[in-house]
């Protein structure tokens, strides 16, 4: 989805070696469905609620005089506020519990909101961006307690749970925000305070913690990160982002050629997708005299696209063709509808490149992430994807950024033309060359540990 912070949509085969045995003996949870509910609930306000301001913060600093360079500082200050807080937040989950962490992030989410509503200049837009970012952490901390209460075989369908959320989230979001808009500035950003203050009290109350006493207290003891199984690297950890990527496994991944290609792939078409993130409403304003509500359906079309594309699409082609053929097909109208965005003056060319761009999206960016999957061994796949959620989000960081500096110095069609240069590289790429295979594993103990071939017959779960 636009500008989300962890990905949610065709979820990567994520393995946590070692742990398999132990966490499959243990039972699960009576209230395993309630428990779920919960964090879909958790997951879902929070998109709804990112959802809901994305479209409209432009729109609001536009009439605080903010510049294009100022707006995209705005949204980009989200994700790095994020990037640099979720490690902290993983710790703290690990010590103090997930409960907690979750009921934190979802009341420091309500206030932001609060603070976005009432904002009354640029300072305090973005201070509800920043305090937002820094409680951002609902979703990766969401992922860690199901693979806290879910044994690895199970793991699959509560993760494609979170990711059924994104998509949801990213759909209602910015309709509700849409039609909330024109009855008062205030009324969205109140909508969403109102929302997570709600599923505040529903953890609060109906939300038991995930991690033991006896697991809490080792985490302290040893002062890291480790699955409940005892295993130095937790997969979902370490994949989510909630702890840094060991120094070793990052130069181990790093160094192989495939690795590094998928890494700069992912970065391309997540800049190239993100560059219009600050400018998009600005222009359907300015070229096409819509207002809040108008932008916020067509965002919300936009989110319906995309998630048609991974949860329906991918899913049926990425084990037929495979992920790598799939980026092939679906870099093409990922450039085309860039450039139709940057020549259009009708609504059909507007829809038409907005839903080739939603194709596009939809089809590269979940695809790459399982071949990040792929490209690495078993005993890497935490570090790996934690590896990946690092790329995308200085992508997420700089695609902004740079939209903004375009919309500034060259005017409407520039940020759009300067996404479909990045993709365009990333598609001359994969139309040129296959994308790549595996990662050896770093040795330990004088041996390399083998991992499987790049041509295995296992599809990724999808």
């Amino acid at each position: 989805m636009p500008g989300t912070p962890t990905n949610g949509g065709m979820g990567p085969r994520v393995t946590e070696r070692g742990t398999a045995g132990k966490r499959s003996g243990k039972a699960v949870p009576r209230d395993f469905r309630t428990r779920l509910a919960i964090l879909f609930l958790t997951v879902f306000v929070d998109l709804v609620g990112f959802g809901i301001i994305l479209p409209l913060l432009p729109l609001y600093a536009d009439r605080f005089g903010a510049s294009g360079t100022m707006i995209g500082v705005l949204v980009l200050s989200y994700s790095a506020a994020q990037l640099l807080m979720a490690p902290v937040w993983g710790k703290l989950s690990d010590r103090f519990g997930r409960r907690p962490i979750l009921i934190i992030g979802l009341i420091g989410s309500a206030v932001s909101y609060l603070v976005f509503a009432f904002a009354g200049s640029i300072l305090a837009l973005l201070l509800s961006r920043v305090m937002a970012g820094v409680g951002g952490a609902n979703v990766p901390v969401a992922q860690a307690y199901i693979a806290d209460i879910t044994p690895p075989e199970r793991r699959a369908g509560g993760m494609g749970l979170i990711g059924a959320a994104f998509g949801l989230g990213f759909i209602f979001g910015p309709a509700i925000g849409g039609i909330l808009a024109p009855i008062s500035p205030a009324a969205p950003g109140l909508a969403a305070a109102a929302l997570c203050a709600v599923n505040a009290l529903l953890a609060i109350f109906l939300l038991p913690e995930s991690l033991s006493r006896e697991e809490r207290e080792a985490r302290r003891a040893d002062g890291a990160t480790v699955t409940p199984g005892g295993v130095r690297e937790s997969a979902p950890a370490v994949g989510m982002g909630l702890v840094p990527v060991p120094a070793a496994n990052l130069r181990a991944v790093v160094r192989s050629p495939d690795f590094a290609t998928i890494l700069v792939l992912t970065f391309l078409f997540t800049a190239a997708f993100s560059t219009m993130h600050p400018v998009f409403p600005l222009f359907a304003a300015q070229r096409f005299g819509m207002d809040e509500r108008a932008v916020g359906w067509l965002f919300a079309f936009l989110g319906t696209v995309s998630a048609l594309m991974q949860g329906v699409v991918v899913r049926v082609l990425a084990p037929r063709i495979g992920e790598d053929r799939l980026v092939r097909l679906a870099a093409l109208p990922f450039v085309a509808g860039l450039c139709l965005l940057a020549v259009a003056h009708t609504l059909p060319v507007l829809l038409l490149g907005l839903a080739l761009l939603a194709v596009g999206f939809g089809g590269t960016l979940p695809s790459l992430v399982s071949l990040l999957s792929r490209a690495a061994p078993d005993e890497l796949q935490g570090s790996s994807l934690g590896i990946g959620q690092s790329v995308g989000a200085l992508a997420r960081i700089a695609g902004p950024l740079a939209g903004g500096i375009a919309w500034d110095l060259f005017g409407a069609p520039a940020p759009f033309l300067l996404g479909a240069l990045l993709a365009a590289l990333a598609a001359a790429r994969v139309l040129l060359r296959a994308v790549p295979g595996r990662v050896r594993a770093p040795v330990s103990g004088g041996r390399r540990t083998a991992s499987r071939s790049s041509h295995s017959s296992n599809a990724p779960r999808t």
